[in-house]
């Protein structure tokens, strides 16, 4: 009986873990930033992404979400880029800034925020640890399904 109680407690304990194993080992994050109205639409890049995506004839992409970054909607997506080759993956992050830049050419100055891709991969541990430990009070980090 001991013996079942303590697996029992090892797996409730290491539940959450595995609910949460990411199988790409590299992100591509895309920040959404807000000035005064809030942040800017997530189409251009969620139409980039689903356009590269069947053009190229590629699974569908794992992607996170990080929202709670701030007062006015901030977040975060996170791309996992394991699916792409060298040669796909510097096109697929080329698009994406390419995508942002344009966005944030287009955003009115004194109204919504800033598209960023950032310039590194953001490593599997690096979600795991957002994940364990939320940036702030409100954050959190779960899958997302771009295709909706």
């Amino acid at each position: 009986m001991r013996k079942l109680l303590k697996v029992i407690i090892v797996e409730i304990t290491l539940m959450p873990v595995f609910a949460f194993s990411q199988t790409s080992r590299n992100f591509i994050s895309v920040g959404y930033s807000s000035i005064c109205y809030g942040t800017p639409s997530e189409k251009p890049v969620m139409d980039f992404i689903k356009n590269f995506e069947k053009k190229n004839k590629l699974k569908p992409f794992e992607m996170f979400v990080e929202h709670g970054l701030g007062k006015e909607g901030e977040h975060a997506f996170y791309i996992g880029t394991d699916n792409l080759n060298t040669k796909l993956l510097k096109s697929f992050f080329n698009g994406l800034k390419i995508t942002a830049s344009n966005q944030n050419k287009k955003h009115s100055k004194n109204g919504d925020g800033f598209v960023n891709v950032d310039d590194k991969l953001t490593p599997n541990s690096t979600l795991k640890s957002i994940k364990a430990n939320p940036r702030t009070r409100i954050s959190s980090l779960e899958t997302y399904d771009y295709k909706k």
